[in-house]
């Protein structure tokens, strides 16, 4: 049997004394990091000056990973690499999460996602090579076996839907290669037609992407060779047809590197990549007609940064040093998409994801 009772805590939830913020000083939102070195969900609460606050942290069985997000209905899915797991969290108005429910899952997860309808959990499985569909139930916790394992996929390290709910996106680190796949949302069923499937560049190494807010650009960061490549989405087919690829990296670094995550600012002006090595985010313009990049610079910023994300209000950029145990908050300059740091606050062993979640 499934011991999915233990999936979420094996302490009390523990919440600092330090949450409440100075009158004249605004929260913008909660920032939730999986701590996976130290078992545990820890969240912070991020004002309108670029500082953090600890607002307390949960204890997991196993390490925890990917942190999936649903705003409307103020839920948070973490991913328990470990445990082969689900947990499901409803968010207080404080951020304050409360364990609603868990579930077994086929392997150990990198990613999660939630289908625009909030009917389903879509899971990636790197190591396993499959990406899994899971049934969300009226209370948002997910539910029993697989509805769809989708096979020959080669080191899967992200899924995602699209807007229109019609599509569905899962770069293969391991093959160079992004499946373009037709989603049926009424059924939980990802197409097994691979017609539409992209071929990367040999050695790329695709792994996570961000889709553009208002143009049809989406952008992938490739792991391996420290690019990242613009594709533009046909709104109707969902097919992608490759615009650019530029890279992470300053033309004089010789030294090791791998790219990890990216984003997208909420107003469309900005992608940022972090780059694993370098230890920087690199920034880029986004050209306002065609969607393609242009370089800004690259930010120097915690050791090994594996995750990062952008607050909601887009003043702020969070990123998490995985062997640094810290997590900085940048500025973002709206008008050059130049960082400046604001913070830095100690979070504990090897920090994976970052989210954040505006305050009502």
């Amino acid at each position: 049997m499934f011991r999915f009772l233990s999936f979420v805590l094996i302490g009390v939830v523990t919440i600092s004394s330090q949450i409440l913020f100075a009158e004249d000083v605004k929260s913008l939102g909660t920032v939730y990091i999986s701590v996976g070195g130290d078992n545990k969900l820890a969240w912070f609460n991020l004002d309108e000056k670029g500082k953090l606050q600890k607002g307390g942290e949960i204890m997991t069985d196993a390490g925890p990973g990917p942190i999936a997000i649903n705003p409307k209905q103020k839920m948070l899915y973490l991913g328990i690499r470990g445990a082969k797991s689900v947990s499901a969290y409803k968010l207080s108005d404080k951020g304050t999460p409360e364990f609603l429910g868990g579930n077994p899952i086929f392997g150990n997860p990198v990613y999660l996602n939630v289908d625009p309808s909030k009917k389903w959990l879509l899971t990636s499985h790197y190591g396993e090579g499959k990406a899994c569909v899971y049934k969300l139930d009226a209370n948002g916790i997910p539910t029993g076996s697989a509805i769809q394992m989708l096979d020959a996929i080669k080191n899967p390290h992200s899924i995602q839907i699209d807007k229109s709910n019609k599509m569905v996106y899962v770069p293969n680190t391991g093959a160079d290669k992004i499946f373009v796949r037709s989603w049926d949302a009424a059924k939980g069923i990802i197409s097994t037609d691979a017609s539409n499937d992209v071929d990367t560049k040999k050695g790329s190494g695709p792994r996570h992407f961000a889709f553009h807010p208002i143009l049809p650009e989406v952008y992938f960061v490739n792991e391996i060779d420290s690019t990242v490549s613009v594709f533009e989405k046909d709104e109707i087919t969902g097919k992608l047809k490759h615009l650019q690829t530029i890279g992470t990296l300053p033309e004089k670094y010789q030294g090791p590197n791998t790219c990890a995550d990216i984003h997208v600012t909420p107003n469309g002006k900005f992608v940022y990549a972090s780059n694993r090595g370098h230890n920087s985010i690199a920034g880029y313009r986004v050209d306002a007609g065609s969607g393609k990049l242009e370089a800004i610079e690259q930010t120097a910023t915690e050791k090994i940064p594996r995750a990062f994300n952008i607050d909601p209000t887009g003043k702020f950029l969070v990123v998490a040093g995985q062997d640094s145990g810290k997590i900085a908050v940048f500025m973002i300059d709206n008008q050059s998409g130049k960082l400046t740091q604001t913070d830095s606050v100690e979070v504990g062993k090897g920090p994976a994801w970052v989210e954040i979640v505006a305050r009502p």
